[in-house]
């Protein structure tokens, strides 16, 4: 599992990294784009963070202590960073298309800021408690028998089951709803089909990794390869996005367009289509 986790996590990092660069200094900035360059950036430090660890698996090297808690802690974060910034995307395009008066209307002017600058500070205090009350899972002295481990465990149990991953596929299924019933003259915004592809990958990897790690933490007479399976599941959730991108916006242009075409277009709504159809009609 790890051999191949490391070529994957050179692809996902290249991938991350281009996708970075593009939406930072390439792609004019929309209302949704904000949210995928901050999950892009959770998921590459999830990859350098895996990348290291399997170099170190294949070549023991001595690492200091404090630079373990810090690349352990860095991802945590990004785990929880990347899952809940993905859930805000949703929620910010299911305003957009369900309550299109009153988000043109009324919605916050820093509203993106607002929910991102949130989700980072609720997934470091997250991630904290879960580093404090049990070590990491990849740490070789953990301990899953403490109460505060325990309660824990039942805390985020609660936050990601029933609360996070229903509110996404809530989301994400009234959305693709929304796009089956499209007419040939309604532009189809790839925005839509690019949050369906990746919420769909997330719940293949992430949320199958998250149901293991669940039964083996309770039930102890359950023997599941939950440490080879996520490690690897981590690397392809992480390194997949950016691909998807490139691949549904590459269906939707000319194959010889540069790639940061293929990701403009891959994150385009209706509003950005209305407007250059606008502009050529100029």
């Amino acid at each position: 599992m790890i051999l191949v986790a490391i070529p994957i996590s050179i692809l996902g990092i290249s991938g991350n990294i281009l996708v970075i660069l593009f939406l930072s200094f390439n792609i004019r900035k929309t209302r949704f784009t904000v949210y995928v360059l901050n999950r892009t950036i959770a998921d590459l430090g999830i990859l350098i963070y895996l990348y290291t660890y399997c170099m170190l698996f294949l070549q023991p090297s001595i690492v200091n202590l404090s630079v373990s808690y810090v690349m352990e802690l860095i991802y945590a974060i990004g785990c929880n960073s990347s899952f809940y910034m993905l859930t805000a995307l949703c929620f910010e395009r299911y305003l957009s298309v369900f309550y299109f008066t009153w988000y043109q209307c009324h919605r916050p002017e820093h509203l993106s800021f607002f929910l991102v600058s949130t989700v980072w500070t609720f997934s470091g205090l997250v991630s904290l408690l879960e580093y404090f009350a049990c070590y990491p899972r990849f740490y070789i002295y953990l301990d899953e028998s403490t109460l505060q481990c325990r309660i824990t465990n039942l805390f985020q149990i609660f936050l990601e089951f029933l609360i996070f991953i229903p509110i996404m596929v809530f989301y994400t299924l009234a959305i693709f709803i929304r796009m089956q019933k499209k007419t040939q003259q309604t532009p189809l915004a790839t925005l839509d089909i690019s949050i369906t592809a990746t919420v769909v990958l997330f719940l293949v990897f992430d949320v199958s990794v998250k149901i293991l790690n669940t039964i083996e933490f309770w039930f102890d007479a359950v023997h599941v390869p939950t440490f080879s399976v996520a490690v690897l599941f981590d690397a392809i959730s992480s390194s997949v996005s950016p691909y998807v991108y490139f691949i549904i916006g590459g269906c939707l242009k000319r194959p010889f367009d540069p790639v940061l075409v293929y990701l403009e277009k891959a994150l385009q709504d209706e509003g950005t289509i209305v407007e250059e159809t606008q502009m050529q009609q100029g």
